[in-house]
C-alpha cells in the first residue's frame, strides 16, 4: 500500500531567476526615474522636448511595473495583457484626438 506514496511534501515549481529578475527590474526603474529628475534638474533635455521624454520614460516604467512586478510575464495572463493594451491604445487615441480637438 505504501510503495507507491511519497512521504516528502511536494514543492511548487518557481523560476529560480525570478528575484534576480526582480532586482533588474527595481534597478531600471530608479535609473528611470533618476533620468526623468535629471532632465528636468540639469536641463539636459531641450525645454520642448522635456515633457515628452518624460511620458515616455514614465511608459516605459508602466511596462517594467506589468511584465515583473505584477508578472503579466507568466502564462494565464493573456486576457489582462490584451485588455491592458486595448484600453492603453484606447487612452492613447483619445488623448491625441482631444489634443488636435483644441489645437484646431
Amino acid at each position: 500500500m505504501g510503495a507507491h506514496v511519497q512521504d516528502e511534501p511536494r514543492k511548487p515549481k518557481v523560476k529560480q531567476d525570478g528575484a534576480k529578475k526582480h532586482v533588474i527590474a527595481f534597478i531600471a526603474s530608479l535609473v528611470l526615474t533618476a533620468l526623468a529628475f535629471a532632465a528636468v534638474g540639469f536641463e539636459v533635455v531641450p525645454t520642448g522636448f522635456t515633457v515628452p521624454f518624460i511620458v515616455g520614460l514614465a511608459f516605459v516604467q508602466a511596462m517594467f511595473q506589468l511584465f515583473f512586478w505584477m508578472h503579466m510575464d507568466q502564462k494565464g495572463h493573456e486576457f489582462a495583457r490584451i485588455a491592458i493594451f486595448v484600453g492603453t491604445s484606447f487612452i492613447l487615441i483619445a488623448i491625441i484626438v482631444f489634443v488636435f480637438w483644441v489645437w484646431w
